[in-house]
């Protein structure tokens, strides 16, 4: 991901999936005879045989943004809306390794402590003007500013000071050695590349976003009925081909899906599990899919820190007892893999070697009888949403077939989250993200105020992964850097403040005149390989 995304709580498998409406334009609606199924195959050869220039994309998103402030609030949709205009100084491929972006190249002092960037020289902002290393300094030190209120403001605590020595490089001095600095710099969650006091101090809500460097030059915003952007002609990369970009915001599922087929829209994001299986199997003609594969993640977390979860026979028992296949199916239909690591296999951070808790029925019962639970009812609250609850309703049932009996308390999402943060709860399955470093990653292992939780939902508390995990924040070897983090792992492992997960993937679907259209695994528009600026519409003019 590259998401890598924000540190976010996303409850009990999927906070409600919101979608668009829209009027639309003029387009006929999608024929019978298009293209279908998902990835590479919705994405077929097109049927003209060079992409056509023009036309108006529009796409609808799961809900709006909210601010115009790009250094404000970057996760979630508006990371997903401002990667359209705005970009970050480097990039993070889908291997984890850091590549170059704004900056073309960048050297790190012996001591660990020193990193000099030198800027691409092509850059203009979507204002003509050509970017600077005064602009990457604004845009640092504005983050680094507790007064801006900047999402990045904690990446970047690490950093000391910034230099522009001349246009076309930055210095960074770091306070201490960090392995996080680097691959944090790949997306804009830290920070955006801005023209110099194009902000000002303490305003999150300007009233238009400033220039950026991106494929798409940010021109209105409607709240919560549309925001338009249009091609920028000078942009360094891969020119789009589109003229414009809509995003309405849809709310209704049902809403987005009809939009989609009448051709009001073209794109919809978060497509419904449902619709997903029937496009696939050709029920739905004349619509595509791109898949984000590992866009979501879910997995078990235990109230290690109070009863009944602080007994970690009770934790195994439950880990072994839940079908994570069968969760699977009736929450996702069937969409997506298991995970018994936040990274997925192939990733440079998934460590091998690492065991994990398989279903397991006998062992659940085993692991139950040695715990001493007595048939007491374990409450699990969780999110008022359907999707939740019916995931919840499964595990209640696999748990009551191995002797454990839970009831179920559905609440509004802010009064669970709540509870969640108190340390009043039970277990959840819960969902999170992975970044493109693995201490940012794993921090939700460290050691925190149990009533006054922050990302350690989990209450968990080691001093020895405390360690571990600073250790490998600060060593910039990643051999060794993995070494230490499968000692952390096995360590989660057999403390288990955290049981096995899943991979729920998150699919685009697309009107067949949409060609050359995919997403990467962190369901973004704009990436390096592909996206709105790479897509065109085959209609006739």
């Amino acid at each position: 991901m590259t998401a890598r995304q924000s540190r976010f709580v996303i409850s009990l498998a999927l906070t409600s999936i919101l979608l668009v409406s829209g009027c639309g334009g003029s387009r006929p609606p999608a024929g019978t005879t298009g293209q279908s199924g998902s990835g590479a195959a919705a994405n077929a050869p097109a049927a003209s045989a060079q992409p056509r220039k023009g036309g108006t994309m529009t796409v609808g998103m799961s809900k709006d943004i909210q601010v115009l402030n790009p250094l404000v609030r970057t996760i979630s949709t508006d990371q997903v809306v401002r990667q359209l205009a705005f970009e970050p100084l480097l990039s993070v491929d889908d291997q984890g390794k850091v590549q170059p972006r704004l900056a073309e190249s960048w050297t790190v002092s012996p001591d660990g402590l020193s990193y000099t960037f030198t800027l691409k020289t092509a850059v203009k902002f979507h204002n003509g003007k050509a970017m600077t290393a005064d602009d990457v300094k604004f845009a640092m030190e504005y983050t680094m500013d507790p007064a801006n209120g900047a999402f990045g403001y904690s990446r970047l605590q690490v950093v000391d000071r910034v230099e522009a020595p001349d246009p076309s490089r930055v210095m960074v001095t770091l306070k201490e050695v960090s392995s996080a600095f680097l691959p944090s710099l790949g997306g804009i969650e830290s920070f955006s590349v801005i023209p110099k006091d194009s902000l000002e101090t303490g305003v999150d809500r300007p009233a238009a976003f400033p220039s950026g460097t991106g494929p798409f030059k940010f021109v209105s915003w409607q709240p919560r009925q549309e925001m338009v952007f249009e091609r920028f002609p000078d942009y360094w990369g891969t020119v789009a081909n589109v003229d414009r970009v809509v995003l309405r915001p849809i709310e209704d599922a049902t809403v987005r899906i009809t939009a989609l087929r009448s051709g009001d829209v073209d794109i919809i994001e978060r497509t419904p599990y449902e619709w997903v299986q029937q496009i696939k199997d050709g029920k739905l003609q004349g619509i595509g899919l791109t898949e984000a594969h590992t866009a979501g993640y879910r997995r078990l977390v235990f109230n290690s820190a109070d009863p009944p979860f602080n007994n970690p026979k009770l934790r195994q028992a439950v880990a072994y007892g839940i079908d994570m296949k069968e969760v699977l199916q009736a929450g996702f239909f069937g969409f997506g893999e298991l995970a018994d690591q936040k990274y997925p296999v192939g990733h440079t951070w998934y460590i091998q070697g690492v065991p994990a808790y398989p279903y397991d029925p006998d062992k659940a019962k085993a692991a139950l009888a040695e715990s001493g639970y007595n048939g007491e009812t374990i409450t699990m609250v969780i999110e008022n949403a359907a999707d939740v609850q019916t995931i919840a309703a499964t595990i209640q049932a696999q748990l009551k077939k191995i002797g454990i009996n839970i009831t179920i308390q559905p609440l509004e999402f802010a009064s669970q989250r709540d509870l969640i943060l108190k340390g009043q709860f039970t277990f959840d399955f819960m969902g999170s993200n992975y970044y493109d470093d693995p201490f940012s990653t794993y921090n939700d292992l460290l050691c925190e105020d149990a009533r006054n939780r922050i990302v350690n939902y989990a209450g968990y508390c080691d001093q020895e992964v405390d360690t571990l995990l600073h250790q490998i924040e600060h060593e910039l070897d990643p051999a060794n850097q993995q070494t230490l983090l499968k000692q952390v792992l096995m360590k989660r492992y057999n403390d288990l403040p955290q049981g096995t997960g899943v991979f729920v993937p998150r699919f685009y679907a697309f009107r067949d005149v949409v060609k050359n259209f995919v997403t990467d695994d962190d369901q973004n528009l704009v990436w390096a390989k592909g996206g709105l600026n790479y897509a065109w519409l085959d209609t006739q003019p």
